[in-house]
């Protein structure tokens, strides 16, 4: 997927059971304290379906291209 549809509000999945809702974006959700990359998400889970089984409703930071890399479509 390219970055570019990436929107806020969607709703994606990886194509593997996961299923993730873009809450936010902008430079402040950084993974860590020194990432030079500004252009970053904040994201919910809607359903995880891993081995990892994180909870639905946890959230977590990501830099766009990594999203985009990670989304295979949008849910609608």
């Amino acid at each position: 997927m390219r970055k570019s549809e990436i929107t806020l509000g969607g709703v994606y999945s990886n194509g593997k059971g996961r299923v993730r809702k873009v809450v936010a974006e902008g430079a402040e959700y950084v993974l860590y304290d020194s990432q030079e990359e500004t252009d970053n998400l904040r994201y919910e889970i809607i359903h995880d379906g891993s081995k990892n089984n994180r909870t639905a409703g946890q959230q977590g930071n990501i830099t766009r291209s990594s999203f985009a890399s990670w989304a295979k479509d949008k849910v609608e």
